[in-house]
């Protein structure tokens, strides 16, 4: 695999920091001093069973319906991220890719109408969007992970979903000194490779001081993982054929995580508390994708049965190295101060920042001669449909280079802030709390694009190239390789080619010229937005011997400013920048009723909004000149706003024993969709096609939970969760997708989780399956054209063995049942995309000091 030496020198120093702490601990044990009842205790929080003990005792002392994932069952389900983690939770959905859970998507709403927060504070996206990736955050970084599916006035109103918060470690959780260490790696049937380490170092202490007591933690993490995926995708069909590309794709790519917890405590006698909290995580993707593309499908096919005959062949090979970086820091300093015997203050100062560097990014596209030979797209298995390519095209003599292309793009993300809460008991049954919040956001989008077309005819077999081979009942033919693309950049001058807005290509050079598109291409595409949001809370809460009652209101003031740059057709003309402000007021009210000493039933009521999509409001565009079409944001967009009510009841049968069920009601106003018009102005000019983006008429989803869990004393565990969820959107007459009501985006009606393991003396032992009914992924012109991802199972087990107090040792199989990504068009004999990933196995040991 490909070095990446960028990572490598960043992150150098951080591994030699792993090593230390690593001897650190190790030395650091044989000081420690602690309890036979210490160990004890750290080892009750190791097991299955305690651990979903410990969550559901969470969630039944909160005042909010929610759901907790403990961090010591973080590896039951052998997650390789938070995403993956989180799915186990009712009405949690999880998007994939490469394999690996993504985006999280709760009672169908997509991760764009959920908050996202780290030991509650709100977090920044590396991506263009609001929805954050949880893909690149190790589990082992974290200690808990709730959602909170009811807001209280003392939250932030921004989701429609959930609330997801990461909490991480506090010393606090121990007693004196507990470290540990976790080595892991894995062997997946694709890559056939075992080299894929996962470290992790947990160090805590709590130290005594002459007024009170320090507590520090510390997590250091570091991932390799190498993936090799294979897919078979299309572009789109007409009524009876595909009328546009199909694509093999072949990745070979190593994803690194690295993360940093740094948290310190301070609890003192006099009852005040102070803290000071450090998250980093960084995220690496190492990519080459061989993309083998047949562009002879857009013309007319003659169909018999499943066959479709096209009159010629031609063929795209492409190869795109890149090194993408995303990166999430957080950082919160804030204290506790007891006023009085009843009254409290709290106040913190917070701040979020978050990086996507996609830089390194070229691609090299090649071009078949096109060849008389009729070609027949054979949609037997629309899975894997065969294709009956010409011996002529696995020739590279025959593939001229077509272009150079260079997209780099780099996205920031700074959300900073400050909260000040004041809590006062008013009598023995009411407690009053009220607020005031300030957070500015920032986000910066910049683009170039830089394409190079040679000059002179230049074929593939004079660059190193290869034959990715036989997949999915096709051979993919020639292509550059990694290097062969590579080695391509040095061939471009070695000066600049300046862009009118003061941006810059890398200078052609003789062997090339600029393919005239840059302009167009980058400057529109360029675009900031700010946000400066305060927002007031006023919230009490009312303790009876059979109730709690928490019911507030919640103001947040919103001003935003959009700014991008105008392209006039030829040339940069100038900043241009719109501003949108608006408030809301979100009243909520949630009641606990104790029905009896373990039977719970609560009422949640709330309003709650989510603001436009950045990309979405944004005033930068995609610009098609020789068409004359547009793609742009439309910063006069109104929040979504939503109506959310919640009933539920708990039965807390025993420690190992729980029964919940609830219904959900979301009454959901001015959701954002896409439109399209002919002969419309956008930025100020009249274009023949343009795309932007209103808000639609009235959304409903309505849904029920239920989760079941039992533990019996020969150490037998069982675990059941399921989700129905059903919610239609109206879109309105001038939607890009036609004037019609569709299932709601990204909602999956139905999704269950099933687990049945054993942990009792030395064994823990679990096997987990994760379900999720076919949603709608992606809006068309038509309900045919609608793209709609498959239903997903993943089987996984894990077991884990104590050889003794200290030392743990794991092994897991994940999606043991091989189980592929399919999406379509309308139908499941409309291809999409399909994807292999095949089966992973993982070995390892925890070693507790």
């Amino acid at each position: 695999m490909r070095q990446n030496s960028r990572k490598s020198q960043v992150f150098s120093g951080e591994k030699t920091l792993l090593a230390l702490v690593i001897g650190l601990a190790v030395s650091g044990s044989a000081m420690a001093q602690q309890s036979t009842e210490s160990m004890e205790e750290v080892e009750v929080y190791g097991g299955s069973r305690a651990a979903l003990a410990n969550a559901l005792e969470k969630q039944r002392a909160s005042d909010k319906v929610s759901s907790v994932v403990d961090s010591d069952a973080m590896g039951d389900f052998a997650d390789t991220n938070v995403s993956e983690s989180l799915r186990r939770l009712p009405g949690i959905m999880v998007e994939n890719d490469q394999g690996e859970g993504r985006y999280i998507s709760v009672r169908g709403m997509n991760t764009d109408l959920n908050a996202m927060t780290i030991n509650g504070v709100s977090t920044a996206s590396p991506e263009n969007r609001r929805g954050v990736m949880l893909d690149g955050v190790p589990s082992d970084m974290l200690d808990s992970m709730t959602v909170y599916k009811t807001l209280t006035p003392n939250l932030d109103a921004d989701t429609i979903g959930g609330a997801i918060d990461l909490e991480t470690i506090s010393a606090f959780k121990y007693d004196g000194f507990h470290s540990k260490v976790k080595a892991k790696t894995s062997y997946n049937e694709l890559t056939k490779d075992a080299n894929n380490p996962k470290l992790a170092v947990t160090a805590t202490n709590r130290f005594r001081l002459q007024d009170g007591e320090l507590g520090v933690a510390m997590v250091l993490s570091d991932q390799s993982r190498r993936i090799v995926a294979r897919n078979n995708e299309t572009g789109g069909w007409g009524d009876e054929a595909l009328d546009s590309d199909f694509e093999m794709r072949y990745y070979d790519l190593e994803r690194e995580r690295q993360g940093v917890v740094l948290n310190f405590d301070y609890q003192a006698d006099s009852g005040n508390s102070y803290f000071a909290r450090f998250f980093h995580n960084e995220y690496t993707d190492t990519e080459d994708r061989a993309k083998w593309e047949t562009r002879s499908l857009e013309d007319d096919a003659v169909v018999e049965g499943d066959i479709a005959t096209y009159p010629t062949q031609r063929m795209d090979t492409e190869s795109r190295p890149r090194v993408e970086v995303r990166n999430i820091s957080s950082a919160q300093f804030g204290g506790e101060f007891q006023l009085t015997e009843r009254s409290t203050l709290k106040a913190e100062i917070f701040g979020s920042q978050a990086e996507q560097d996609d830089t390194n990014k070229w691609n090299a596209i090649y071009r078949s001669i096109e060849l008389d030979t009729p070609m027949t797209y054979d949609n037997s298995d629309p899975q894997k449909p065969v294709l009956n390519y010409a011996d002529a095209l696995y020739d590279p003599q025959n593939y001229f280079l077509k272009a150079l292309e260079s997209e780099t793009a780099l996205s920031t993300d700074r959300d900073f802030g400050l909260r000040v809460d004041m809590n006062l008991e008013l009598s023995d049954v009411t407690e009053l709390q009220y607020g005031i919040k300030y957070r500015q956001r920032d986000k910066d989008n910049e683009f170039d694009f830089c394409g190079y077309e040679p000059i002179d005819d230049v074929t593939l077999a004079e660059h190193d190239n290869r034959v990715i081979g036989d997949y999915f009942g096709n051979n993919h033919g020639p292509s550059p390789t990694y290097d062969g693309v590579r080695d391509l950049i040095p061939t471009l001058g070695n000066g600049s080619f300046a862009l009118s807005d003061g941006t810059s290509c890398r200078a052609p050079g003789d062997l090339y010229e600029m393919s005239g598109d840059e302009e167009a291409e980058s400057i529109a595409a360029d675009w900031y937005a700010e946000e400066d949001i305060f927002a007031g809370y006023l919230m009490a809460t009312s303790v009876t011997e059979f109730a709690t009652y928490v019911y507030g209101l919640r103001y947040e003031d919103t001003r935003a400013t959009y700014t991008g740059k105008q392209f006039d057709g030829d040339a940069y003309a100038g900043n241009v920048a719109y501003d949108n402000d608006y408030g809301f007021l979100a009243p909520s009210v949630n009641v606990q009723l104790q029905l009896a000493d373990d039977q719970i039933l609560r009422l949640g009521l709330f309003r709650s909004l989510v603001r436009p999509g950045f990309g979405e409001a944004s005033a930068g565009a995609e610009i098609d000149l020789e068409d004359n079409e547009i793609e742009g944001g439309n910063p006069y967009l109104d929040p979504t706003t939503a109506w959310n009510l919640d009933v539920s009841f708990e039965y807390y049968v025993s420690e190992g024993t729980f029964v919940g069920a609830g219904l959900f009601y979301k009454d959901i106003q001015d959701a954002i969709v896409e439109v399209s018009a002919s002969d419309a102005e956008l930025r100020d000019r009249v274009w023949d096609r343009m795309e932007t983006y209103i808000n639609a008429d009235d959304s409903r989803i309505w849904g029920a939970e239920l989760a079941l869990q039992h533990a019996w004393d020969n150490g037998m565990l069982a675990m059941v969760n399921y989700t129905f969820a059903d919610g239609e959107t109206d879109l309105p007459a001038d939607s890009a997708f036609g004037d019609r009501s569709t299932p709601y985006v990204k909602q999956a009606r139905n999704t269950a989780n099933l687990a049945v393991g054993y942990d009792k003396g030395a064994w823990d032992v679990r096997l987990a399956a994760n379900y999720r009914d076919k949603y709608l992924d992606e809006l068309g012109d038509s309900a045919l054209n609608d793209r709609y991802t498959s239903d997903f199972m993943q089987i996984d087990l894990t077991a884990k063995y104590a050889v003794n107090d200290n030392l743990t040792i794991s092994a897991a199989a994940m999606n043991l049942n091989d189980r592929p990504e399919f999406y379509y068009f309308g139908n499941e004999s409309r291809l999409s995309q399909y994807d292999e990933f095949g089966s992973t196995y993982e070995l390892g040991f925890n070693y507790t000091f």
